[in-house]
C-alpha cells in the first residue's frame, strides 16, 4: 500500500521492520543520518536515553534497533516491548553537511510488506525531516506518513523533542563531539566504535566535548610491567586513550614515550597504526630478558621522561593531557615533585594511572602537594584491568581535567 503524507494505517503486528532508502545526487558531500525518538504523550523524550542514532543504536531490551545500510537505514521494532509511557516513535533524517533534502534523489520508507511512503525531495531546502511516526491509538499501533521538513540540523531537532543538548553547541549543527568521534572511528578503526559511546558519555558529563587538547601517553616499560604487556593490557589501555586523542586533537595523533631506566619517544600513535602498536615497538630490536622495550633497561626512572615532556610541551598553544601509566615502585619523590612543580607553570595536566601494581608513593598523595602554582595532577589505580568497565575508566580518566583547565585559564596559563 502506497501512503501519502498525512495518511495512517493500523499495524497488524507488533514486530515491525522499517527500511529507509535515501540515495544522494552526484557530487553529494554530506552524510545522512537516521534517528528515532521515543516520545511521551507530551511529545518529549523522558531523557537522552530515548534518543536513538548511530552512536546509540539499540535499546537494552532490543525493542528498538537502528542499523546503517548503504544509502539507507533499517529500524527494527518490537512494539510489545516498548514502555507503556511511550506514546509515539518519531523517525527522522538529518543531513550533516552543506546540502539540503533536495540533494537526495529520493527518500523512501518501506514498512515490510505492509506499506510504502515516498517523500518528495525536489526544491526542498530543509536539512532535516520527520519522515514518519509509529504511535498508539485505541489499543493499536499505527504508522503515520509525514515527510515534514524541519529547519536546522540534528541539535535543534533533538531540542524540539526534549533531548538535553549542550547550550554552547551551535544551533544549526549536530552535536559535533558525538558525531565526529563515532564517524572517525567507524571509518578508520571500527573495532573501537563500541568505545565511542562510553567516551562520549563521560565527555558530556565533564563538559569536555568542545575542548581541544594535545594528548600524550607515557608508558612504564620497567621489568615489573611484563605481565601487563603479556596480557595485552598495555595495548588495551592505549586503545582507550587513542579514542580520547581522536576527540581532543584535530589530527588525532598522540605523542608516546616509553621509560624504564632510560626513556625514548616513539612514533606518534594514530588510528592508522594503532593496531598492534605495542607489539611493533616491542619488536623494533632485540631486547634483554628483563626489558619490555628494547634498550630502555628494567628499572624505574620517571623524572627524566617527565622533564623531557615538560620541555616538549611548555610552549604549547593547546592544553596537554598526559596519561602516565605505571605499576608503581615509585621512589624518586623529590625529583618527581620538582618536575610536577615546574610543569604547573605550563599548559600540562598529568593523569597518573596505576596499573596492577603497588607502592605508588608520591602519586597517591598528590592532593596534599600544594607547593605549586595550581593543581595539575590526578592519580587513580586499576587493580584488575579486565574487571574495569569502560564507562568507569573514562570517568576516572577525565575527572579533574575540566577543573584544571578552568584554573589554568584563570591563571592565564591557557587562553580561552
Amino acid at each position: 500500500m502506497d501512503l501519502q503524507a498525512g495518511q495512517n494505517i493500523v499495524l497488524p503486528q507488533t514486530s515491525l521492520q522499517l527500511t529507509l532508502s535515501y540515495p544522494a545526487t552526484a557530487g553529494f558531500t554530506g552524510e545522512v543520518d537516521a534517528s528515532a525518538f521515543l516520545l511521551t504523550a507530551e511529545g518529549k523524550v523522558r531523557g537522552d536515553g530515548d534518543f536513538y542514532f548511530f552512536n546509540h543504536p539499540a535499546a537494552a531490551n532490543d525493542s528498538l534497533v537502528l542499523q546503517a545500510l548503504p544509502q539507507g537505514s533499517r529500524l527494527t521494532l518490537d512494539l510489545a516491548k516498548i514502555d507503556a509511557e511511550i506514546s509515539k516513535i518519531a523517525i527522522t533524517l538529518v543531513i550533516d553537511g552543506p546540502e539540503a533534502v533536495s540533494h537526495l534523489r529520493q527518500i523512501t520508507l518501506t514498512a515490510g510488506d505492509i506499506a510504502r511512503f515516498e517523500v518528495a525531495t525536489a526544491g526542498r531546502t530543509e536539512k532535516a525531516l520527520i519522515v514518519a511516526e509509529v504511535y498508539r491509538h485505541a489499543g493499536n499501533w499505527k504508522l503515520r506518513a509525514l515527510g515534514q521538513g524541519f529547519n536546522g540540523g540534528l541539535a535543534p531537532l533533538a531540542v524540539h523533542y526534549g533531548v538535553d543538548v549542550e547550550p554552547d553547541a551551535p544551533a544549526t549543527q549536530p552535536p559535533v563531539a558525538t558525531v565526529s568521534l563515532e564517524k572517525k572511528l567507524q571509518a578508520q578503526a571500527p573495532r573501537l566504535v563500541s568505545l565511542a559511546k562510553e567516551a562520549t558519555i563521560s565527555l558530556k558529563k565533564y563538559k569536555l566535548e568542545s575542548v581541544r587538547a594535545k594528548v600524550a601517553f607515557v608508558l612504564d616499560a620497567s621489568g615489573s610491567m611484563k605481565g601487563q604487556f603479556r596480557k595485552g593490557n598495555v595495548q588495551a589501555v592505549l586503545d582507550r586513550i587513542a579514542v580520547l586523542a581522536v576527540q581532543f586533537d584535530d589530527d588525532g595523533a598522540m605523542d608516546l614515550w616509553g621509560f624504564a631506566e632510560r626513556h625514548r619517544k616513539y612514533p606518534d600513535v594514530t588510528l592508522a597504526n594503532l593496531d598492534e602498536y605495542i607489539d611493533e615497538i616491542q619488536n623494533t630490536a632485540k631486547r634483554s630478558a628483563w626489558e619490555n622495550l628494547p634498550g630502555l633497561g628494567g628499572v624505574n626512572n620517571e623524572p627524566p621522561v617527565m622533564e623531557e615532556i615538560i620541555d616538549t610541551f611548555k610552549r604549547s598553544d593547546l592544553p596537554v593531557f598526559v596519561v602516565f601509566i605505571t605499576d608503581g615502585g615509585i621512589s624518586k619523590t623529590r625529583e618527581i615533585k620538582q618536575a610536577i612543580q615546574r610543569s604547573a607553570n605550563y599548559p600540562i595536566f598529568w593523569k597518573f594511572v596505576g596499573l596492577g601494581g603497588m607502592n605508588y608513593g608520591v602519586l597517591e598523595n598528590l592532593d596534599t602537594f600544594t607547593d605549586r602554582r595550581l593543581d595539575n595532577t590526578h592519580f587513580f589505580a586499576i587493580d584488575d584491568f579486565a574487571a574495569m568497565k569502560d564507562e568507569r575508566l573514562y570517568d576516572l580518566l577525565l575527572t579533574e581535567f575540566r577543573q584544571w583547565h578552568e584554573a589554568a585559564v584563570a591563571e592565564r596559563i591557557l587562553r580561552e
